[in-house]
């Protein structure tokens, strides 16, 4: 009936299915291509606004949707359950509050929803991933060198001033942003540089977290996709690497040699123990803050962002939603609590990774994923971005169908997902 099994390999009616995967790739490719276009539009055309740039990535979400409907990738029974299931928590918080938050709902349906698209293509290709790759790390040391020729050319200040209405909010009112030129607004710490680099370098994402994050994702996909030669492998590795020192962003180098040290430990992981993973982490992140407040640093104060919300909301709406999220702007745990309950927040990340597909084995890229998004979402709802749930979902819906190679001794094997009894 379909043309590929959601996380079950080829079927039969392959040849039924369009040929290639070059209107996916173009999806990607525009999601990353996104920021750095309409940048270019904003600072030689016309002003842009938050709402044509809301137009174009729902643009950009309704063409994910048609190659879809086009593929017609089989949805495994239990992924399809999860995703009801969350949904089903997300009505149960508007029915306590009264409240709805559509944006809420756009933003968690990235990640399941490229799923879903990865799960149209064929295979996982590396060259794409490549160019993709080495786009963004070229770009970011064109960046670090030439400051002010990246800054003359996407004016990520402008930009994002017009088009984002946080960055507004957080920035004195200038007349000379329309005729001046300079970086993103969080591209220098006030701390400085964690790495040495004159600044975070954004790349063509023109903002340095969504770049970190790419690094990862990347970093793990490159540990684990198959037919890959040392060589090649270790080259992804390390342009990956690169990317999270370029963009300074700590959490992604730490979680690169996580996912490269740990890729054994990822393959040999039980369904089982991973349910309990969002709420540990969870728990972890409140005793850490109590613990690291008097540290120097700005650990505690990051912490804060997710502990304190929650320290201060009452347990009916910690368990059902409702917390107030409106002054937090860095806390994917809170984001999600408050628009999807405790229930939701626990089951969105299992499913978002790929670990809810129907596999009774869990793969290794959807392990170190969940590793990914459970310390992504601590500091912030960036990993729901279109810009990195893009390649995230389609490395995730094709690296973890059912595979006999080994990689780095390690064998990828899943048992078919239950959508073979539907």
């Amino acid at each position: 009936m379909a043309a590929v099994s959601f996380w079950m390999g080829e079927t039969e009616s392959e040849t039924r299915a369009p040929q290639g995967d070059a209107a996916i790739h173009a999806v990607i490719a525009a999601c990353v291509l996104e920021n750095p276009i309409l940048a270019l539009i904003n600072n030689f055309a016309f002003t842009l606004n938050a709402q044509i740039v809301a137009g174009v990535q729902l643009l950009i979400t309704l063409a994910a949707i048609a190659v879809i409907a086009w593929r017609r990738p089989e949805i495994s029974r239990t992924f399809a359950v999860t995703t009801c299931l969350f949904l089903a928590a997300v009505l149960v918080k508007f029915i306590v509050s009264g409240s709805f938050n559509p944006r809420f709902v756009y933003d968690a349906a990235m990640l399941p929803l490229f799923l879903v698209l990865g799960a149209s293509a064929r295979r996982f290709s590396p060259r794409f991933f490549a160019v993709i790759l080495i786009a963004l790390l070229v770009t970011a040391v064109v960046e670090l060198v030439f400051p002010d020729f990246y800054a003359d050319l996407f004016n990520p200040r402008k930009y994002f001033y017009y088009t984002r209405d946080w960055v507004a909010a957080v920035t004195a009112p200038d007349a000379s942003i329309a005729i001046s030129s300079d970086i993103y607004l969080g591209s220098n710490r006030y701390t400085g540089s964690f790495f040495g680099f004159s600044h975070r370098a954004g790349s063509l994402f023109l903002e340095p977290l969504s770049v970190g994050y790419f690094g990862i994702i990347g970093a793990i996909f490159a540990t684990h996709a198959p037919e890959l030669s040392l060589r090649q492998r270790a080259g992804l590795i390390a342009c990956c690497l690169m990317l999270a020192l370029l963009s300074d962003t700590r959490v992604a180098v730490f979680l690169i040699l996580a996912a490269v040290l740990l890729r054994r430990l990822a393959g040999r992981v039980q369904l089982r123990w991973l349910f309990a993973v969002p709420y540990s982490v969870l728990m972890i992140v409140i005793l850490l803050y109590f613990l690291v407040q008097a540290m120097p640093g700005d650990l505690g104060l990051r912490l804060g962002v997710t502990a304190k919300p929650l320290l201060e909301a009452s347990p009916l709406t910690i368990l059902l939603g409702g917390v107030d999220d409106s002054a937090v702007a860095d806390s994917g745990f809170v984001y999600l609590i408050a628009n999807a309950g405790l229930f939701g927040f626990c089951l969105y990340p299992l499913f978002a990774s790929g670990l809810l597909c129907g596999a009774e084995r869990p793969s290794p890229v959807s392990v170190s994923i969940l590793l990914y998004l459970m310390v992504a979402l601590a500091f912030g709802y960036a990993p729901m971005s279109i810009k990195t749930a893009s390649m995230l979902g389609y490395g995730v819906a094709t690296l973890t169908r059912p595979r006999q190679e080994r990689v780095w001794g390690t064998a990828i094997t899943d048992i078919p997902p239950l959508a073979r009894n539907a």
